[in-house]
């Protein structure tokens, strides 16, 4: 008994592609986190200076400022990584619905009757294995079309003899049409 081959799920996106992704997004929150570091450490570096007196005072006030410091760092950080994020974001999107977009667009063509083409992506999109398969189906369908037009063809020209032939005639190229059409219901 011969093993039934496993089924492996197509892979769309190149790995290199993702690992890229992760590793900028990585590199956007180290940034993030280092620039939020160096305003924290800038600001509590400072070195206190003066007699006991005027270090227990500035300890003692340092609450009310810290809030403020702490605030504006913060909102810092998030405006910086969540905009360097939204950037990226729209970069792996523009990669991943551009050619979704394409093919929405060509079926579109195809439902309005417009003649059936192949869907080319730009360099560096992904989803290359959905216009590889997109691809050989419109191949398939021109050439199921052809089938369908010549036995209609072969049909119309028997036709031009008698009345009798040419109903037999229609009626053997409408059954067999509708053998052909089957497999797309």
């Amino acid at each position: 008994m011969t093993p039934k081959p496993v089924l492996q799920p197509p892979v769309f996106f190149e790995r290199r592609y993702m690992a890229g992704f992760l590793l900028r997004l990585s590199l956007l929150f180290a940034l993030g986190t280092a620039f939020l570091f160096l305003i924290l450490f800038t600001v509590f570096s400072r070195r206190l200076s003066g007699d006991y007196s005027s270090v227990f005072h500035a300890l003692r006030h340092f609450a009310e400022f810290l809030f403020p410091i702490i605030a504006i760092s913060v909102l810092a950080f998030v405006l910086l990584v969540c905009g360097a994020v939204a950037i990226l974001c729209i970069y792996a999107l523009h990669k991943i619905a551009g050619p979704i977009y394409r093919m929405e667009r060509a079926l579109e063509g195809y439902v309005s009757g417009d003649p059936v083409r192949p869907v080319f992506f730009r360099q560096g999109d992904q989803i290359h294995p959905l216009a590889a398969e997109f691809n050989a189906f419109v191949a398939v369908l021109r050439e199921d079309r052809k089938r369908w037009a010549g036995v209609l063809e072969h049909a119309d020209r028997l036709c031009l003899q008698d009345q009798a032939t040419c109903r037999a005639e229609m009626e053997k190229a409408l059954a067999e049409l509708e053998t052909l059409l089957s497999k797309y219901r």
